[in-house]
C-alpha cells in the first residue's frame, strides 16, 4: 500500500522544507525605488525584475490600453541607446527576457550572468528614467499598430470576445476592472504623443516601482549598484487607486452570447474579496477539490458518470481590488444546459454540507510544498515570488501565509468558505454556437422608404363618474375592468406655497414622512403590512397641489384603503425620523456649497422671480433647520382636510364601490379650514441681466436662460406645444440640434415654457456645455431665439414633423391605469373636462403655421433674457462679459451678490 500524502509530508527532510523560508533584505532609495535582494551563490546568474504598480486598473476613462502599450514601448530605443532592448542582453547571454501586463501591474524581467549585472541595471534604469523623452510620434505609431494587431489576432480565436463582454457586464461601470488590459481600438487610436508621455512621467517613476535582484549578488553590492544607476530616476506620482470594490449581485445574472464555437459552454462567476484575503486563498482549495479533475465531484458526475460535458474546471483569479471564482463547463453536443445547471446546483449544495475529503486536502498541500521546494532551484522563481508578495500583499514572504492557511485547512474550513462565497447570486454567461442561417433573395424595394399607413390611434377615456361626500371630499372614478387592479390618488389643494404659514420644507416633510409610522403602526410594522398586501403608498408635495398615491389588487382594496386612511389621517411623524432629516441638513448644504453646479436651478429661480417671491427664495441653512415636529403636525392638521381633497380612482372599480370605501375610511373625517394659498404675483427678478456663479475646476458650464411669459391660455396649449417643440422641446429642436449635433458642445440642450394653471409662467432654455464653449454657446442660444421670431421663423416642415411625432405618440402613453389617472388629475388641475385628452390630436392637427409663428413672436423676448451661468469663472467670465448681453453680476450659490 502506498503511504498517504500526510505520511509523505512528514518524511520530507526538515532541512529541505526549511529552505522554503527565503532569506531577503529590502532597501529604498530617496526617490522611492524599493529593492529586494536575495543572495544565492549556487549559480552564477542574477534574476533582475522590475514590477511597476501600474496596470489597466489605473487607466482613466478614454485611455484604456495605455499600460499594455507601454509594455511594448519599454522595449524600444531611448535617447541613450539605439535599437531593440534585447540585443545587448542576447550578446551577454541573458535568458528569459520579457514583460507582461495585467489588471494590477506591469513587469519586466531577465536573468543575466553575474558579470552582466551592470548592463542589466543600466538598461532598466535607462528606460525607467529616460524613455519618456525618447518616445517619438513614429515610435508611438509603430507600437500602436503592433498592439492593435495583437488585439485583432486575439479576436480571431473563437470565443475570445467573451472575456471583454464579461468585464463590461460583471463589473459596475467605473470599476477598475471594467475593461480589458489590451484596451479599446478607439482609445488606442486617440492616444496622442503628449498623452503617452504624460502617462509615462506620472506612472513609471521610481516611487511606483519595485526592483528585485535574486541570485549571485550580496546586499552591499546591490545597494551600491542600485544607488549608482537609479538615484537620478524621477520619482513620478504615486498612483491613486481603489483598494477594494467587490461587485455585489442581488440575484443571478444570466447572459447568452454567440460565437463560432462547436459546443455550448457555461461559465459561472462569483465575486470574492481582494487577493490578500485568507478566503481567496482557501477558495483555491475549493476550486481544486470541487472541479479540479478526476475524483472531484463536478468532474466525476458531468464528465465520467453522466457524460454531459467534455471539460469541467474551476479557477480563482486573485487580483488587488477584487477577485473571482469561476466555474467553466464545456457541454457535449445536444446536451440541455438546464440539466447541467441543475446538477451543478445539487453538487454545490452537497459540497456545502460535506466538503472535500481529507486525503484530497493532504495531497494538495503536499503537492504545493514540493512544487514550491522545487522552485527554490531557480533564482528567477525565488525573485518572482518575493516581488509578487511585496507588490500585491506588502509582504515578500506572503507565500508563507498561504502555506499556513492551506496547510491548516480541514474539510470544514473548505466547505464553510465555499458556502460563504458560492451560496449566493452569481453571474452566468452561456456561449452558444452561431446558428446556421441563409439569406433569401431580396424582394424588398430599397429605393424608397414605405409610406406610413393611415394613423388610427385614438384615446378614449374610460367611463368617469363622480360624487361628493358629506364632508366635502370629491370622489372621481374611471372604470377600467381589463385587469383586477386599482390605482388611487388623493390630491390636496396645498403645497409648498403654504410653507409661509409654517416653516420652509414643512409641506415636503409632511407628505414624505406619512409612511414613517402612524398612531397604530410603527414604521417597520407599517412596511410589513404594506408588503404583505403588495401595496405601495407614497406622498409628494408640489407647490400648489400635493398628493398621496397607492395601488392595489382589486381584491385587496379594502385593506389598502384601511392602510392609506391610517397613513393620511393618523401619521405619527416620529421624532427619531425627523431627527435624521435634520441631522443631514448641514451635510446637504455642505455638498451644495462644494458643488456649485447644483445651485443652477435655485439661482435661476431667484434671478427670474426675485428673492422675496416664493418661487425665487433660496432657503438658507438656518431656515432649513426651523423645521420641527410640531410645525409638521400643525400643517397636517390644517391643510390635509376632506373638503380640500379629491379622491381619484382608476381601474377595476365602480362609483358605488368607491363611495362605500371612501365613506368607510374617510367619511367621518371632519372638515377643516385650510390656509388660502397666496396668489402667484408678478416676477421681480433681474430682467436682462447675466448672473455668474463660480464653480472652480468645472469642466462644463451650466446655462439657464429665459424670462417670464403671460398666463396659461387653454385654447393656445396645442399651439404652444408645437411652437416649443421646434425651438427647444424636442430632440430635433433647433437648440438641441445646434449645440449637440452640429457643434458637439453639449450632451443635450432644451427649452420650453413651463405651464401652471394660473399666474405668470417662465420660458427656460437650459443645459450644460463644455467650459471653453460657454460664451460661444450663449451667442448661439441668443441667435436661435432671435431668428425664431425674426428672419428664420418656424417652417412648415418643422411644424409637420412635430405634429406627426406628437400626435402619433399620444396613444402610446395611455397603456396603464396611471396614465389615465394622471390625465384626469391634470385636467382637473387646469379646470378642464376629464376627457380633454380625447381631443388633443385634433387640436394639434388644427394648429397652423401662422398661429405658431404669431404665438412665438408674442412669447419669446430675446432682448429680455436673464442668464445664469455656473462655471469656472477663471475660464469663462472674460468671454461672457465681452458678449455684452446685459449687466453682469457675480453671485454666490445662495444668490447673494458678490460683485
Amino acid at each position: 500500500m502506498l503511504p498517504s500524502p500526510q505520511v509523505l509530508a512528514k518524511q520530507l527532510p526538515e532541512h529541505a522544507l526549511a529552505k522554503i523560508n527565503i532569506d531577503y533584505q529590502t532597501f529604498t532609495l530617496s526617490n522611492g525605488l524599493t529593492t529586494i535582494v536575495h543572495t544565492d551563490r549556487s549559480v552564477p546568474n542574477i534574476y533582475v525584475g522590475v514590477w511597476y504598480k501600474v496596470g489597466s486598473k489605473n487607466e482613466p476613462e478614454g485611455k484604456t490600453g495605455f499600460a499594455h502599450l507601454f509594455e511594448h514601448l519599454m522595449f524600444q530605443s531611448t535617447i541613450h541607446r539605439d535599437g531593440e532592448y534585447f540585443v545587448p542582453f542576447n550578446k551577454a547571454g541573458a535568458v528569459a527576457m520579457n514583460g507582461t501586463t495585467n489588471l494590477d501591474r506591469t513587469n519586466y524581467y531577465q536573468t543575466v550572468p553575474s558579470n552582466a549585472i551592470d548592463l542589466a541595471l543600466w538598461m532598466e534604469s535607462d528606460r525607467m528614467g529616460y524613455l519618456g523623452r525618447s518616445i517619438t510620434q513614429e515610435l508611438l505609431d509603430e507600437q500602436r499598430a503592433v498592439v492593435q494587431n495583437e488585439k485583432r489576432q486575439g479576436q480571431l480565436r473563437p470565443g475570445s470576445q467573451i472575456y471583454e463582454h464579461f468585464l463590461k457586464t460583471f463589473y459596475p461601470k467605473g470599476h477598475p476592472y471594467d475593461h480589458t488590459t489590451i484596451g479599446s481600438m478607439e482609445d488606442l487610436n486617440n492616444a496622442s504623443l503628449d498623452d503617452v508621455k504624460q502617462w509615462f512621467n506620472d506612472a513609471y517613476g521610481a516611487t511606483n516601482a519595485v526592483l528585485v535582484l535574486s541570485g549571485d549578488i550580496d546586499v552591499a553590492t546591490a545597494k551600491e549598484k542600485v544607488a549608482h544607476y537609479f538615484s537620478d530616476v524621477p520619482a513620478g506620482k504615486p498612483m491613486d487607486k481603489i483598494t477594494q470594490w467587490i461587485p455585489e449581485l442581488s440575484h443571478n445574472k444570466q447572459e447568452i452570447v454567440y460565437d463560432k464555437v462547436a459546443n455550448i459552454s457555461l461559465s459561472r462567476v462569483w465575486a470574492l474579496p481582494n487577493s490578500s484575503a485568507k478566503d481567496t486563498v482557501l477558495m483555491n482549495l475549493v476550486a481544486d477539490t470541487l472541479a479540479g479533475g478526476k475524483n472531484t465531484p463536478l468532474y466525476d458526475v458531468l464528465v465520467d458518470e453522466k457524460q454531459l460535458a467534455t471539460e469541467v474546471w474551476a479557477n480563482v483569479d486573485a487580483n488587488d481590488v477584487s477577485s473571482t471564482f469561476s466555474l467553466d463547463v464545456t457541454l457535449k453536443p445536444n446536451v440541455d444546459p438546464e440539466e447541467v445547471n441543475r446538477i451543478i446546483a445539487q453538487t454545490l449544495q452537497t459540497f456545502f454540507k460535506k466538503g472535500p475529503k481529507t486525503e484530497q486536502l493532504e495531497a494538495i498541500n503536499l503537492g504545493a510544498e514540493v512544487s514550491l521546494l522545487r522552485s527554490m532551484e531557480s533564482n528567477q522563481d525565488v525573485g518572482a515570488q518575493l516581488i509578487t508578495g511585496l507588490v500585491h500583499h506588502n509582504d515578500p514572504l506572503f507565500v508563507n501565509k498561504q502555506r499556513q492557511w492551506i496547510g491548516s485547512a480541514d474539510s470544514d474550513d473548505v466547505r464553510t468558505v465555499a458556502k460563504k462565497w458560492l451560496d449566493k447570486p452569481y453571474y452566468e454567461i452561456r456561449m452558444l454556437p452561431e446558428p446556421t442561417t441563409q439569406v433569401a433573395e431580396a424582394s424588398v424595394d430599397r429605393s424608397k422608404m414605405p409610406q406610413v399607413g393611415k394613423f388610427n390611434g385614438k384615446i378614449t377615456m374610460p367611463p368617469i363618474h363622480q360624487m361628493v361626500l358629506d364632508n366635502g371630499m370629491k370622489v372621481v372614478v374611471a372604470e377600467r375592468h381589463n385587469l383586477p387592479l386599482v390605482d388611487v390618488s388623493m390630491q390636496f389643494d396645498t403645497g409648498s406655497l403654504a410653507d409661509k404659514f409654517y416653516a420652509p420644507g414643512t409641506a415636503e416633510q409632511a407628505f414624505s414622512m406619512l409612511t414613517m409610522g402612524t398612531d397604530e403602526y410603527n414604521m417597520n410594522e407599517l412596511s410589513k403590512k404594506l408588503d404583505s398586501l403588495a401595496v405601495t403608498i407614497h406622498g409628494t408635495a408640489g407647490k400648489q397641489r400635493s398628493g398621496v398615491n397607492w395601488s392595489s389588487l382589486a381584491s385587496n382594496l379594502d385593506d389598502a384603503f384601511a392602510l392609506a386612511a391610517e397613513v393620511i389621517r393618523h401619521p405619527s411623524y416620529p421624532q427619531v425620523e425627523l431627527d435624521k432629516v435634520i441631522s443631514n441638513i448641514d451635510s446637504s448644504y455642505d455638498n451644495y456649497e462644494l458643488e456649485p453646479l447644483r445651485s443652477a436651478r435655485d439661482v435661476y429661480g431667484k434671478a427670474i422671480w426675485g428673492g422675496n417671491h416664493p418661487f425665487g427664495h433660496i432657503v438658507t441653512r438656518t431656515e432649513a433647520k426651523q423645521i420641527n415636529r410640531d410645525t409638521i403636525k400643525r400643517f397636517h392638521e390644517h391643510e390635509l382636510a376632506p373638503n380640500n381633497a379629491t379622491l381619484y380612482l382608476v381601474g377595476d372599480i365602480t362609483l358605488p364601490q368607491a363611495t362605500k370605501l371612501a365613506n368607510k375610511y374617510f367619511g367621518n373625517w371632519d372638515k377643516r379650514t385650510p390656509s388660502v394659498l397666496p396668489e402667484i404675483t408678478a416676477a421681480q427678478g433681474q430682467v436682462g441681466k447675466v448672473i455668474l456663479v463660480d464653480a472652480p475646476g468645472a469642466v462644463q458650464s451650466s446655462i439657464s436662460v429665459g424670462h417670464t411669459v403671460a398666463a396659461f391660455e387653454q385654447d393656445k396649449a396645442a399651439i404652444q406645444t408645437l411652437m416649443d417643440s421646434a425651438l427647444g422641446r424636442g430632440f430635433n429642436s433647433r437648440l438641441n440640434m445646434n449645440l449637440r449635433e452640429d457643434k458637439g458642445w453639449a450632451y443635450g440642450f432644451s427649452g420650453r415654457v413651463n405651464n401652471t394653471p394660473t399666474g405668470p409662467r417662465v420660458f427656460t432654455a437650459s443645459g450644460t456645455v463644455q467650459t471653453d464653449k460657454t460664451a460661444a454657446a450663449m451667442s448661439e442660444i441668443k441667435r436661435e431665439i432671435s431668428e425664431f421670431i425674426g428672419q428664420r421663423p418656424q417652417t412648415e416642415a418643422e411644424l409637420a414633423r412635430d405634429k406627426s411625432s406628437i400626435v402619433h405618440s399620444i396613444p402610446q402613453g395611455f397603456t396603464n391605469n396611471d396614465a389615465y389617472l394622471q390625465s384626469m388629475i391634470n385636467s382637473d388641475y387646469y379646470q378642464q373636462p376629464y376627457t380633454r385628452v380625447e381631443g388633443a390630436a385634433e387640436r394639434l392637427a388644427d394648429a397652423t403655421l401662422t398661429q405658431t409663428r404669431d404665438l412665438a413672436k408674442a412669447t419669446y423676448k430675446p432682448d429680455e433674457l436673464t442668464w445664469v451661468i455656473v462655471g469656472d469663472l477663471s475660464k469663462v467670465e472674460a468671454e461672457v462679459r465681452a458678449l455684452k448681453l446685459g449687466p453682469v453680476e457675480v453671485w454666490d450659490v445662495y444668490g447673494n451678490k458678490l460683485r
